[in-house]
């Protein structure tokens, strides 16, 4: 492998890391609000799953794949896009994990909600992923 490379694949491993910290710690941000409705405390206690480091570790390598199609789109489009993505990958994620684990660790309070499918995903959340993968976007750019 030539010098190129290596640098390459090192700045994609940082990349890597960076939007799974990041992905980790907005859903933390996230979930420690939308229950904050729900608890009279409110303690803003967030919460999230170690089983998701993979799925934000995917968005670098997606953005990097999708790039020259996607990002010529105007931002409202662009985030339609990003919330269908999500929502997929997320639904075939958390089946995986169901399969693998007996439940999807989200899939308790995802049923609860009536706008859930099959536990797997929320619809009622389709804004959060509109705004998250415009958000990741804005990120990829900064640092590419």
């Amino acid at each position: 492998m030539n010098e190129i490379t290596i640098a390459l694949l090192a700045q994609t491993g940082l990349d890597m890391v960076l939007f799974a910290v990041l992905g980790l710690g907005l859903e933390v941000i996230f979930t420690g609000l939308v229950d904050c409705k729900k608890n009279t405390l409110c303690h803003l206690m967030g919460y999230s799953s170690l089983w998701y480091l993979p799925l934000y570790m995917m968005v670098p390598i997606l953005f990097g794949v999708t790039k020259l199609f996607v990002f010529q789109i105007n931002w409202c489009a662009r985030g339609l896009i990003y919330m269908i993505m999500i929502f997929a990958i997320e639904y075939v994620a958390m089946f995986a994990l169901r399969k693998l684990l007996g439940a999807s660790p989200s899939e308790g309070s995802y049923y609860r909600s009536p706008y859930n499918v099959r536990g797997l995903i929320r619809l009622d959340y389709a804004p959060a992923m509109f705004a998250l993968g415009l958000f990741f976007e804005c990120v990829y750019r900064r640092i590419n």
